[in-house]
């Protein structure tokens, strides 16, 4: 899978979202709801796609570079058919992004594959590292408790490319010149 533009007219907002994704119905799945958000919203949303196996993440190289790339993503999409994926590997790769991001109004968005209402714990587990680190919690039932559509639509229309948190600093990665691996 590659990189994937959609675009609804030649002006608007430029959002970049990376979908880290177990398999290719996940990563199709997490894609059309994307294209329904920009054709649902008020006004012109672009997005700027780069998807990403889980298993790039287990590769130390290839995660620096993907932490590296995604440093300037708006919404990082967990589109993870297993609960198993939930591993320390996606936490350590989500801890490394938060300390490396550029925008300070990013958000999270957390898609399992199963329909249960129920929330489960690495569920929970997101939600506390979205709060913990700043960023907007998104599920399949919309932004997190106590927020609301509107309020991730005002952060995104007023976003700010400076560097978020304090730590993003003397460590981090240099960003390549492409968007992604997966050219």
């Amino acid at each position: 899978m590659s990189a994937i533009v959609i675009r609804n007219s030649s002006s608007g907002t430029v959002l970049k979202a990376v979908i880290i994704y177990d398999d290719f119905d996940s990563a199709t799945r997490a894609t059309i709801l994307l294209e329904r958000v920009a054709r649902r919203a008020d006004e012109a949303i672009k997005w700027d796609i780069k998807p990403w196996r889980f298993e790039v993440l287990k590769r130390p190289a290839l995660a620096a570079l993907t932490v590296a790339v995604a440093a300037n993503a708006d919404l990082i999409v967990l589109a993870l058919g297993r609960e198993d994926s939930m591993r320390t590997e996606l936490l350590d790769w989500l801890k490394k992004w938060a300390e490396n991001r550029r925008i300070a109004d990013a958000a999270l968005l957390a898609l399992p594959s199963d329909e249960s209402p129920t929330r489960t714990a690495p569920w929970e587990e997101l939600e506390a590292f979205a709060k913990e680190h700043g960023l907007m919690f998104l599920d399949r039932r919309g932004v997190g408790q106590g927020g609301n559509q509107t309020a991730l639509g005002d952060r995104w229309r007023r976003r700010s490319v400076a560097p978020a948190p304090a730590r993003v600093a003397a460590g981090r990665l240099p960003v390549p010149s492409h968007w992604g691996i997966n050219e």
